[in-house]
């Protein structure tokens, strides 16, 4: 087989699948190295197999490319799919993260007004998030970005009683514009236990179009179990209603595991707690997500 063909297959694969690494956020150095690896060993099985039949050069080139991508495809399909067993830490202090994924951020809510950026001089309150009241405007509110490699199985953060399950219909826009964070389409879950309600919120993007619950108004749930899956990258929001004995253990940049990372302890008093934004004015410019979904 010509070095030139082997060559334009590996320099084929590797412009199909580029541009979708850096839309995708998969990281495209990342993906350069495995999709130039599955290319190297796709080359040398069509280099075998032209020891055998007889394969035109041209042919061997397209037959690199499309092994490559069979290859390299279905090991995105594995991560995205992939549902592993997770063990949640013990006792009933801890609340664990909802969603596999990094933390964008995490700000308080004051009197309903949510610290992010603002259109038009509106601003967005917390009940645009969740579409539906809590029980106390003081919140927390965690938020963290999926990617498309991400496990899209999300978790029960604590355990407690299911008080609300609905999906709210809206729009699918792309989550790098902050406003699109709460027109979406989303699905809330409000679990409630000893007084402290905790709501998740599963948010659409420009690439999602479905997301499912597995729990209903009225069931227990216990601590990390399954709750729902949103399907390719996309957000979900942990909102702590703030009794003023949370203290959250994660930061903004942080990675997280679904049902296994403590996000917040309850029960004990944190003074990074208070210095997070308080309202819109406080935070001139803050990004909702850091997403391109």
């Amino acid at each position: 087989m010509h070095n030139n063909y082997i060559l334009l297959g590996i320099l084929l694969s590797l412009l199909t699948t580029l541009p979708l690494a850096w839309k995708w956020q998969l990281g495209v150095l990342r993906v350069a190295w495995i999709v130039l690896a599955l290319a190297i060993l796709s080359s040398l099985l069509v280099a075998l197999s032209g020891t055998q039949i007889a394969i035109g050069a041209g042919l061997q080139s397209v037959l690199i490319w499309l092994i490559t991508m069979v290859t390299a495809f279905s090991l995105l399909a594995y991560r995205f799919y992939r549902d592993p067993e997770r063990t949640p830490p013990n006792g009933q202090d801890a609340v664990v993260s909802p969603a596999d994924g990094v933390v964008l951020y995490v700000r308080r809510s004051r009197g309903g007004i949510l610290p992010v950026s603002t259109k038009h001089g509106h601003h967005y309150q917390l009940v645009e998030l969740t579409k539906t009241p809590l029980s106390s405007e003081e919140a927390i509110v965690i938020r963290i970005g999926m990617s498309f490699t991400d496990v899209h199985v999300n978790r029960a953060p604590i355990n407690g009683m299911v008080t609300l399950q609905r999906h709210f219909p809206g729009r699918f826009g792309s989550l790098g514009r902050p406003e699109m964070v709460f027109e979406n389409e989303r699905a809330t879950t409000v679990i409630e236990r000893d007084g402290l309600q905790v709501a998740v919120v599963q948010i659409a993007s420009r690439l999602v179009r479905k997301i499912f619950a597995y729990v209903s108004r009225g069931q227990y749930v216990s601590l990390g179990q399954r709750i729902g899956v949103i399907l390719l990258g996309s957000q979900v929001d942990l909102v702590l209603a703030d009794r003023g004995n949370l203290r959250i253990t994660v930061q903004e940049g942080q990675r997280v595991r679904a049902g296994e990372s403590v996000v917040a302890i309850i029960g004990q008093a944190d003074s990074r707690v208070e210095t997070l934004p308080a309202s819109a004015s406080e935070c001139s410019g803050c990004q909702g997500t850091g997403s391109r979904s």
